[in-house]
């Protein structure tokens, strides 16, 4: 017996600007950051780690109600439904933003402090040790 796993993606590229969404949001780290970022870190010889968060998109909370029509497995009895959705999708014009929000509040919340002119930089102080995010 097989198992077999089902993902419900979007259809981004259908959406309307104005209509399903309100604004493109692609948010991209700074090079001068990551050059920053890299040569403190050399110096300091801080340890770097990377993470890949594989699920990053289903995982932001969307602030506006969002529907989807289904395809390929629709009920016969309600052929005219559609899904509201309460987390963002993969291929979702969202779905960026909202991840976006959520890491910012955890980070914030852990008390880091989110860069002034890269807003993808989060730095922590935490009783002299540095930490960026």
């Amino acid at each position: 017996m097989t198992k077999t796993k089902a993902r419900l993606v979007s259809l981004g590229y259908t959406q309307v600007e104005g209509l399903d969404f309100d604004e493109i949001f692609t948010l991209v780290a700074r090079l001068e950051s990551i050059r920053l970022l890299l040569g403190v870190s050399c110096i300091l010889k801080f340890k770097l780690f990377k993470i890949d968060v594989k699920s990053a998109f289903l995982n932001g909370y969307l602030n506006e109600e969002v529907y989807v029509e289904p395809k390929g497995f629709v009920d016969p009895s309600f052929p005219n439904h559609v899904y509201r959705l309460k987390k963002a999708l993969y291929g979702l014009k969202q779905a960026p933003r909202a991840w976006y929000e959520r890491v910012t509040q955890f980070l914030v919340n852990q008390g880091y402090r989110k860069g002034g002119t890269d807003k993808t930089l989060f730095v922590k102080d935490d009783n002299g040790r540095l930490m960026i995010a």
